[in-house]
């Protein structure tokens, strides 16, 4: 993850340093409303319960979101290779989070709608890991600040408001998550915390 997160970040500034002049060369006409369902977290975790979006995109293309996140953890999600939130079996979770983010084009590709971009974040998150054998549980909640990259495309195969929006968020946690273990499994430590979220919905 810490490859990753490093990885992220450079990328961010790269690009604002490199295509912060294309920003303004094209730009949608009108204000627009939009809602979307975060396909990706929820595939990962069987769709339970809901995370999704919703915001406005100006003018300019610049967007405040607002994200809602309410989703049950899978056993399997929690200690793959991707995420390596656990160390060990038997340990499912809940995810409820709050986050509001800015966000501005970096770069603009040929096609009208389609850009990359990226912003800052601010949320509120709470965390419950609970083991499946054993009544043993750990619950923490924290403040976060972030930033984020995206690619964000609008029209999606011709159809006009259908859009998909690819983001990769980082987090910092004001109030660390220590490292505790439930049994013979581990949840680890977290101070940034980044993860992927592929939302896709209608702009009105």
């Amino acid at each position: 993850m810490k490859k990753t997160t490093l990885f992220s970040i450079l990328a961010l500034f790269f690009l604002t340093n490199s295509f912060a002049q294309d920003t303004n060369e094209t730009s949608s006409s009108k204000l627009s409303f939009y809602i979307g369902y975060d396909l990706g977290e929820m595939a990962l975790n069987r769709f339970q319960n809901f995370a999704g979006e919703t915001g406005i995109r100006f003018k300019n293309d610049q967007t405040i979101r607002f994200v809602y996140l309410n989703i049950k953890l899978t056993e399997q999600h929690l200690s793959s290779n991707w995420i390596t939130a656990v160390d060990g079996d038997h340990v499912k979770g809940h995810w409820h989070g709050f986050e509001l983010l800015y966000d501005i084009p970096l770069f603009r590709f040929k096609k009208r709608h389609n850009f990359i971009y990226g912003g800052v974040s601010a949320g509120y998150h709470r965390n419950h890991y609970q083991h499946t054998l054993l009544p043993a549980s750990l619950k923490h909640k924290t403040a976060t600040v972030g930033i984020d990259l995206g690619y964000r495309e609008t029209n999606l195969f011709n159809v006009k408001g259908l859009y998909f929006n690819f983001q990769i968020p980082i987090r910092y946690f004001f109030n660390r998550l220590e490292e505790t273990k439930l049994d013979d499994t581990t949840v680890n430590k977290v101070i940034v915390e980044q993860t992927i979220s592929f939302f896709v919905g209608y702009e009105f």
